[in-house]
């Protein structure tokens, strides 16, 4: 069974997509400074794996974001990607 990752950039697109993370148990990459620590406490207590992205990559920097997936497609099997576009 393959599991899902959100690649999200936004605090809108966090708020959108939060909802069926949640539901999920889905994986969660990041932009910094997207979530405050209430934000990021609630996740942990929902047993969400979160990677805060090592630099801020600006929305919809499609360059940017294909090397992100390229990245976790080259360390990680069988996952579904869902990518915030802008």
């Amino acid at each position: 069974m393959s599991q899902t990752l959100y690649l999200i950039f936004t605090a809108e697109g966090f708020t959108e997509a939060k909802e069926a993370i949640l539901q999920d148990k889905a994986l969660l990459w990041i932009n910094p400074d997207v979530l405050d620590e209430t934000q990021i406490t609630e996740l942990a207590a929902s047993d969400i794996e979160l990677k805060i992205l090592d630099k801020w990559v600006k929305p919809g920097d499609d360059k940017a974001a294909l090397e992100i997936i390229t990245s976790i497609e080259k360390n990680m099997k069988k996952l579904n990607i869902l990518v915030e576009y802008l």
